[in-house]
């Protein structure tokens, strides 16, 4: 994964250098699975208290926005993750039945 392929924003907060670590190997675990020369952006924002998390992967085969909330970062980030797996799960059993 190159730095054009993702990238990853904060509004609200300054992650630790292990939560950005933590959020960072999510990321990487999703465009593995992502489709060929997609382009990911990650937006997780703070707002009283609650954590917003904004996935968009755009590719020539298909785009896909997911978002979650949650009090906690690494919670939120597995949500979104999991989320983004479901849609991916979905597009590939469309796109090759």
């Amino acid at each position: 994964m190159t730095t054009e392929e993702v990238k990853v924003s904060y509004t609200g907060f300054e992650p630790t250098s292990e939560i950005r670590s933590s959020l960072y190997y999510i990321i990487n675990k999703l465009n593995l699975k992502t489709p060929s020369q997609s382009i990911m952006a990650a937006t997780f924002t703070l707002t009283n208290g609650l954590f917003e998390g904004v996935i968009k992967i755009s590719s020539t085969a298909e785009n896909i926005v997911v978002k979650a909330t949650d009090v906690q970062l690494v919670e939120l980030s597995n949500k979104l993750f999991d989320k983004v797996g479901e849609k991916l799960e979905k597009w590939r059993s469309l796109r090759f039945d």
